[in-house]
């Protein structure tokens, strides 16, 4: 199982997204398919996501729930006892905010660990994360954690285009 942040799942569904990187998400999750893995998003990154969705956001629950690839994962027991681990393990370097940005809000510093903890809790093999604290918690729990950029382009997309607005007649 692959975990996205709620920055990718901003990301699949902006217009904004650059192409590049729209094919390198859909590239994966091609792989993710071929696998009959699935991409699990966990509960909290799902609530962000759903705050920047404004009027999609039925059109978005609606496809979530059809979707089998897709599964949204609680923060239960067991994240909650891998969430309490990373901290004991943040208070025990000295620094209770761990390798996360040091300025960053305490409250979205605690997110971000309830967002790896459920990643842990799943036995992910991935984080896809646009978040920078995210990766470098991934990193102290050791998760192995990218960004979209950091993704493999798909030999398809590999392809070079060529620009025919201009013609030489």
């Amino acid at each position: 199982m692959i975990v996205f942040d709620a920055n990718v799942l901003v990301a699949l569904v902006s217009p904004a997204t650059p192409p590049d990187d729209r094919e390198r998400l859909n590239g994966l999750i091609k792989k993710i398919g071929a696998q009959r893995s699935y991409v699990g998003v966990p509960a909290p990154a799902f609530a962000e996501f759903l705050v920047k969705s404004d009027a999609a956001t039925a059109a978005i629950l609606l496809t979530f729930e059809r979707k089998a690839a897709l599964r949204i994962l609680p923060f239960d027991r067991k994240a909650a006892v891998q969430c309490a681990l990373l901290d004991r393990a943040a208070h025990a370097t000295g620094k209770k905010r761990g390798s996360a940005a040091q300025n960053a809000p305490w409250q979205k510093i605690k997110v971000d660990r309830q967002i790896v903890a459920i990643a842990l809790a799943n036995n992910a093999e991935l984080i896809v994360a646009q978040d920078g604290d995210i990766p470098s918690i991934a990193a102290d729990a050791g998760v192995p954690a990218t960004t979209i950029e950091s993704l493999e382009l798909p030999e398809w997309a590999k392809q070079g285009k060529l620009d025919l607005s201009q013609s030489p007649y």
